[in-house]
């Protein structure tokens, strides 16, 4: 008897367990940018999701006009290596893990890699709540 009660605890704490693992997230695009320009560029990160899973990601620098920093020539973004090679980079690491904290900073970029990870932690959130309105957060803290 005791060994069929002990049995039907640890069923119903498993149950309890998966009921309330993790937050599901639901499908649709999550957005976080930063308060304030850094250096003329206000990033902006936005992540969709499909099935609860990473289906696309957008990050980039946008100056007073709306112009994306990885589209800007070396001329007008000089930069070593390239916006245009290392953004799409950092996209790639952002969609290829779960969690800010484990997103690979690109070489060169150090600065831009720290704030979309503060980004993505932003995103990441909302979307747990489904809050679906852009999220404005605070790269300096």
């Amino acid at each position: 008897m005791k060994k069929v009660f002990a049995l039907a605890l640890v069923l119903v704490l498993a149950l309890s367990l998966v009921a309330c693992g993790g937050s599901k997230i639901a499908d649709g695009t999550y957005t976080a940018e930063a308060a304030e320009a850094s250096h003329g560029w206000t990033e902006k990160l936005t992540v969709t999701y499909k099935d609860g899973k990473i289906a696309d990601v957008d990050f980039d620098g946008f100056d007073e006009t709306g112009a994306r920093k990885s589209e800007k020539s070396a001329e007008e973004y000089p930069m070593t290596p390239a916006a245009s090679e290392w953004i799409p980079q950092l996209e790639a690491n952002i969609k290829a893990t779960s969690s800010p904290d484990k997103v690979a900073a690109v070489a060169g970029a150090t600065n831009s890699s720290a704030n979309a990870k503060k980004l993505y932690a932003a995103v990441l959130e909302a979307a747990k709540a489904g809050k679906t309105e852009v999220v404005v957060v605070d790269l300096s803290k």
